[in-house]
């Protein structure tokens, strides 16, 4: 296993380590993985207001552990969500130490600079990650000081004392896919990148405290419990072109009984579980009609539809617009005569 350790404050630092020890070099904060390590990528940016962005859409060769270093310098959060991309099973989250933390499983991880925490990706296991590091007095700009402190101290008290962390899901999977596919050298790439970090420590944010006042079943359930659910998700938002799989399947696989399973994914995951199916086939259509490479009519097949109308009709139920109206002119991985990351690496 190759194990970086690591106490910069910023990604652009990281990114430059960690070119230094692949023996590769940085181009426009970017570091493609050389051939012997594995493929993918890394990118990241520093913003206003010591706001940080780390992308990674990463393969290695073997296992590789990124340890945050304690400090006792300048403070600030760690915000982190990662994510296999492949059909392997998800590896359980794990403690490393006394307050240490690796991250191995589809979640999300708040820790701060006094804590030690590691980011463990698998060998031959391609992983998206998206990793913010922002100060208290960032969010103090658009929250109130004592919601704030509600937050901080209900989330590490927690966090501390039982380990759980939160599950990657539709919303948050949406926007680390829009990371993940920026045209990087766009002229409004800066903008894009504070709006959609903002917009992911906010949802963590609402989540977080919206389970603390109403659903405090989401914090009772156990870790293998968790894990089992996770799984659960991934069959779920694997594949759109068929019927979702029963709820009778899914028991299986959970090891739980239907009522159970229903119970428990609603509480971890805000939805019932065929509502939360229709959510994720809706957000993966507008992904769709975003890139721009296929028809309506190919896209709503492509997501289980063989009636178009019916896919319109979905559609416009979930985002207030048709399919056929939705305006890509913004969009920022649309503009063909910018590269994301990958092909900017690629020539």
């Amino acid at each position: 296993m190759t194990e970086i350790s690591n106490t910069d404050d910023n990604y652009v630092d990281l990114i430059h380590t960690v070119a230094r020890i692949f023996g590769t070099v940085v181009r426009d904060n970017t570091v493609a993985v050389p051939e012997n390590y594995g493929t993918g990528y890394l990118w990241a940016r520093n913003l206003p207001d010591g706001l940080s962005v780390m992308v990674c859409n990463i393969l290695f060769n073997e296992d590789m552990l990124l340890n945050h270093i304690p400090s006792n310098g300048r403070q600030y959060f760690i915000l982190q969500f990662n994510e296999s991309l492949d059909d392997n099973e998800p590896a359980k989250q794990k403690q490393t130490g006394e307050h240490g933390f690796n991250m191995q499983q589809n979640v999300v991880l708040l820790t701060n600079s006094l804590m030690h925490s590691g980011f463990f990706v698998p060998a031959k296991v391609r992983t998206l990650c998206v990793k913010i590091i922002f100060e208290k007095n960032y969010l103090l700009n658009f929250m109130e000081g004592d919601v704030l402190d509600e937050f901080l101290s209900s989330y590490f008290s927690l966090l501390l004392k039982n380990g759980k962390v939160e599950p990657v899901d539709a919303d948050y999977r949406q926007l680390m896919t829009e990371l993940a596919r920026l045209k990087t050298d766009h002229p409004l790439s800066t903008s894009f990148i504070q709006n959609r970090a903002l917009m992911l420590i906010e949802k963590f944010i609402l989540k977080f405290m919206a389970k603390l006042q109403t659903n405090t079943h989401a914090f009772k359930l156990k870790d293998d419990e968790i894990s089992r659910l996770i799984k659960v998700e991934s069959l779920l938002v694997k594949d759109y072109s068929g019927a979702p799989p029963t709820i009778s399947s899914l028991s299986r696989t959970a090891a739980m009984s239907p009522t159970k399973l229903k119970k428990d994914f609603k509480a971890l995951y805000g939805l019932p579980v065929y509502e939360y199916f229709q959510k994720n086939r809706m957000m993966r259509a507008k992904q769709l009609l975003l890139e721009g490479k296929y028809a309506i009519k190919e896209i709503g097949m492509m997501v289980g539809y063989t009636n178009l109308g019916h896919f319109a009709a979905s559609f416009k139920k979930e985002f207030g617009t048709l399919p056929s109206e939705m305006n890509t002119a913004n969009n920022l991985s649309q503009y063909s005569r910018h590269e994301t990351a990958e092909d900017k690496l690629a020539n």
